[in-house]
């Protein structure tokens, strides 16, 4: 008996520290909507955040060429149910929003192929990391890279605050980033992971500090293209 009951505070214990654990690693939503169904966020649907008819009514994304960067593949049009799970993702920290975004990059790379040996991804701002509880781009490259059997590595860090890139005009963007990204030493052939590729600024940015690294071959996946 007090074996039984000791073994069972034991599985209580280990129980609880992983409840614990588990909570520190969620964004103050997903805690508020725990068993709460998912809806698409295109028609309300329950089910999933993106049903299949609102993402093939979201057409093709215009692919922007980016210097430093071999080739970009992109998901999905920065526009109506796409940019709704981004800001989910990104500014909200709704995790339910990265699936189906990661969903449109592994659709594009099935049909144009990667050669990638590693994902890494753009890391966010460490405040708003702290404030969303998730770096955002991480989320999605852990999505990626568990679904095409690549390691997930976090090869980028950034060298300091800047201003934010939405504030900015097209030719600032790419001064702002001039050296803002180090990498740690890393494979040949990266797949770098972002939610949105606008200018191209922040991809090139982090292009050049892979090339530093000992990249050769990089490939953008973007869950967007606001181009």
């Amino acid at each position: 008996m007090c074996n039984a009951i000791l073994a069972g505070t034991q599985t209580t214990t280990r129980y609880l520290v992983t409840v614990r654990l588990y909570c520190r690693t969620m964004s103050l939503l997903e805690l508020v909507c725990l068993g709460a169904p998912v809806r698409c966020v295109g028609c309300g649907l329950p089910g999933s955040a993106l049903c299949r008819g609102c993402g093939n009514g979201l057409g093709s994304a215009l692919v922007p060429q980016v210097p430093g960067v071999d080739r970009v593949v992109v998901g999905w049009p920065y526009r109506g149910p796409a940019r709704t799970l981004v800001l989910d993702l990104k500014l909200r920290g709704d995790r339910s929003a990265a699936a189906p975004l990661a969903t449109a990059m592994i659709r594009e790379v099935a049909a144009a192929g990667l050669m990638a040996e590693a994902v890494t991804w753009v890391p966010g701002r460490a405040h708003e990391n702290r404030r969303r509880g998730l770096d955002h781009a991480g989320i999605l490259a852990a999505h990626v890279g568990r679904a095409l059997g690549l390691p997930v590595c976090p090869l980028l860090r950034r060298t300091g605050e800047r201003p934010d890139q939405a504030s900015l005009g097209a030719a600032e963007r790419w001064a702002n980033l001039h050296g803002a990204f180090a990498a740690a030493a890393c494979p040949q052939k990266v797949a770098l992971v972002d939610d949105l590729v606008t200018t191209g600024a922040t991809a090139a940015a982090c292009a050049r500090a892979l090339r530093d690294a000992g990249a050769t071959r990089i490939e953008v996946l973007a869950a967007c293209s606001a181009s």
